[in-house]
């Protein structure tokens, strides 16, 4: 059995500053190392991910015109940024969906994709050799409704010759 692909938009070359921002942010971000695949760090509002508690952080001063972007582009304004920092090739996510209970109704999660290529790949929870891949280069920007949540998963699968990588994921979290 086939599925339609999963209702995301990819929005090549939002984000025009993508190399700098990069820069700034390993220069000024303090990562957290709990996680063995990849560093993580959050801002904003408190956020569960993955069995780490993140508390409550001012938003870092690069992500803020980033959220006005979001609000400005997908109508909904973000109340934390979750940064992951994938340090190479063999840092990975693996296939998971996000908790869409806990995001603000109408809303999702839109991912900004900084510096190396990574593909993302999505897996149909029912018929799971279903399988749509996308290459989210440096600048672009993925949006995923709740509702992709409710019958996909997704992951950024290891790649052997991958260079430095941050996702900049953004969400309305019901605080």
């Amino acid at each position: 059995m086939s599925f339609a692909p999963p209702d995301i938009d990819l929005r090549k070359a939002f984000w025009p500053n993508h190399q700098d921002l990069f820069f700034k942010l390993c220069s000024t971000v303090v990562w957290d190392v709990r996680m063995k695949a990849r560093r993580t760090a959050s801002f904003g509002v408190a956020y569960n991910y993955s069995q780490i508690t993140y508390l409550k952080t001012e938003m870092h001063p690069e992500l803020l015109p980033l959220c006005a972007a979001v609000l400005e582009s997908l109508g909904f304004t973000p109340n934390n940024c979750l940064l992951n920092f994938y340090t190479d090739g063999s840092s990975s996510m693996g296939f998971h969906s996000d908790t869409a209970e806990e995001l603000s109704p109408g809303t999702g999660v839109a991912t900004l994709s900084l510096r190396a290529t990574r593909t993302i790949t999505y897996k149909h929870k029912q018929a799971r050799e279903t399988q749509y891949s996308y290459s989210l280069e440096s600048g672009d920007l993925l949006y995923m409704s709740n509702e992709v949540q409710i019958d996909w998963l997704h992951g950024i699968l290891k790649e052997a010759q991958a260079g430095p990588r941050i996702s900049v994921t953004f969400r309305s979290i019901i605080s």
